[in-house]
């Protein structure tokens, strides 16, 4: 019976097969007993595509030599005396030598028999071409590094894995109080101190180990004097993507430290004068929101209960436009003068505060310093200034000013949208009877009156106002055509027909009502005004008690080219 072949013993491990992946090299393992192929990289797979069937797994490696035999121009010219004698610089036992170098297809290569892991010899081939590219990019590679080590303007070193500072900037090196030339190929424990090398060397440790990065703030004892430093550091890869060291960098904050132990200091000098101070004032932190401080002023502005825990600015501003003031507050260094309208506690009445914002280190945080008043009299005051100057002081009405304030704006909104509109122009009928029998007080009564029925009657109207006199007025905006106009106009005629009792004395009054209907995007308001005036003066002159269109048969001499 035939015997089965006997089972290869040595086989390559699995992470060398990845190592070699990882080469930039071609390189070739066989087994230092058997001269057998145990396994090729993808680089010598791709440059000997040719000779794939040579280079599988278990082939001889003559197979691979017959190959370059044939295809190969070596040195020394004999082809097939040179891989003879490479055959038996492989099969010899000295570690390592080099090979005959060859050239095939215009391509020159190098090559070397070097150790291989147990039981294996390992070839090595290099294109010289891509060698010499290589080296030249590396070379380029560390003069960029160095360059952009030393203008960075943060000390910063390169460590390998021996913990030797391959690389550093002037910076690092007068951070440890040495010179740049005495740091490069030294240890940080040779040049620095030992606290420092210490921590760095503790926070290092993982990183040497698998990829990442750490940043910490240290502190530590230089030449007597307590350090404060910001370090951060991350895993260094060489060239094959195998963590080679550490890139780190270490900046001195001790100055920065004691500037904010003395800024917290003044902090703690300013509460006690804010404390005092006649408006309010309160502090809050700049993410959470939350008071730190506020004087007795501004627990008074804002019914603060001290006894329950810190209120948030919350109190002041909604989520929404807390989130837009901040961004202000950034944007322009400050926020002036902004004024808030609030009810606290829930019932009481309304207040007006004026507020300003401003950023603030406080206790060593980012906050947010705030500047409380009441304005709420000056606030009501001018209201009222304003009401007097917009509204009839006797009626509540909209006074002449406003009126044609309205108008105005109207005739600058409505331009060119084609809105029906129509203006009201309105006289009491009687009211002068009245005001000679019954007195003022009583012509008063009746204009008060007067303006209560029409704003029941015109609701709809975008205003109602009071010329003057017993004379009044309605702007109405796509509210209908001439007849929805004149339907309101008989309504207003009716209501204010309707009895008007003074101190048990009627009144004879009415009204005569001119109105225009128009359209407000094509129109000079002004002039509506003044043919509601002619309509008026029409009504009256009929009989007065009743309403009047206008129409251009009122004005024949204006509207003659009209109707030519």
């Amino acid at each position: 019976m035939r015997r089965k072949a006997a089972r290869r013993v040595l086989s390559i491990a699995q992470d060398v097969v990845a190592t070699a992946a990882l080469a930039r090299d071609a390189i070739i393992f066989i087994g230092s007993s058997d001269s057998k192929i145990a396994h090729a990289n993808p680089v010598a797979v791709n440059l000997f595509s040719a000779s794939k069937t040579a280079l599988r797994d278990g082939t001889e490696i003559k197979q691979f030599l017959a190959f370059l035999a044939k295809n190969a121009e070596f040195a020394s010219g004999d082809s097939v005396s040179a891989v003879r004698e490479t055959l038996g610089l492989i099969s010899r036992t000295l570690a390592k030598t080099e090979l005959q170098p060859f050239q095939m297809g215009g391509r020159k290569f190098t090559w070397r028999k070097a150790e291989g892991p147990e039981g294996f010899i390992a070839l090595v081939l290099r294109e010289a071409g891509k060698a010499e590219e290589l080296a030249r990019t590396l070379a380029d590679h560390k003069i960029f590094i160095q360059h952009l080590i030393d203008v960075l303007p943060i000390p910063v070193y390169l460590k390998n894995l021996d913990g030797v500072i391959n690389r550093c900037n002037d910076a690092f090196a007068e951070l440890l109080g040495q010179e740049p030339k005495k740091v490069i190929g030294s240890k940080l424990s040779d040049v620095a101190p030992k606290p420092l090398v210490t921590r760095i060397s503790g926070y290092e440790a993982p990183l040497l180990k698998s990829e990442g990065n750490v940043r910490h703030e240290i502190d530590f004892e230089m030449d007597g004097v307590e350090k404060s430093a910001l370090f951060a550091a991350a895993s260094l890869k060489g060239p094959s993507g195998v963590i080679a060291g550490t890139i780190g960098s270490l900046i001195d904050i001790t100055s920065l430290k004691l500037a904010q132990a003395e800024v917290a200091a003044a902090a703690r000098r300013l509460t006690g004068l804010l404390e005092k101070a006649p408006v309010g004032v309160g502090i809050s932190g700049r993410e959470s929101g939350e008071f730190k401080f506020y004087n007795k002023m501004f627990a008074n502005l804002l019914a603060l209960d001290s006894e329950t825990t810190m209120p948030t600015d919350a109190v002041l501003l909604s989520e929404r436009y807390r989130e837009k003031s901040l961004e202000d507050m950034d944007m322009l260094g400050a926020l002036q003068d902004v004024e808030l309208r609030i009810r606290r506690p829930a019932g009481s009445d309304a207040r007006w505060l004026k507020t300003s914002i401003e950023p603030l280190t406080f206790e060593g945080q980012e906050t947010v310093l705030w500047w409380l008043s009441d304005i709420t009299k000056q606030k009501l005051a001018a209201r009222e200034l304003q009401n007097k100057a917009n509204n009839d002081e006797l009626t509540g009405l909209a006074n002449r000013a406003r009126y044609m304030q309205k108008l105005s704006q109207c005739e600058t909104v409505l331009r060119g949208t084609g809105t029906p509109a129509s203006i009201f122009l309105l006289d009491l009928d009687g009211f002068k009877a009245v005001n000679d029998t019954l007195g003022h007080a009583a012509g008063d009564w009746v204009l008060v009156e007067t303006a209560k029925r029409l704003k029941r009657s015109a609701r709809r109207a975008e205003e109602v106002a009071r010329l003057g006199g017993d004379e009044f007025t309605l702007f109405l905006i796509n509210k209908g055509g001439e007849k929805e106009m004149a339907d309101l106009a008989d309504d207003i005629i009716a209501e204010l027909a309707k009895p008007y009792v003074w101190e048990g004395h009627e009144c004879d009054i009415g009204a005569s009502i001119g109105f225009t209907v128009f359209d407000a995007g094509y129109c000079d308001m002004n002039e509506q005004l003044r043919r509601a005036d002619k309509a008026m003066y029409e009504a009256k002159a009929a009989g007065k008690g009743r309403a009047c269109l206008y129409r251009t048969e009122l004005e024949p001499d204006l509207h003659r080219d009209e109707s030519a």
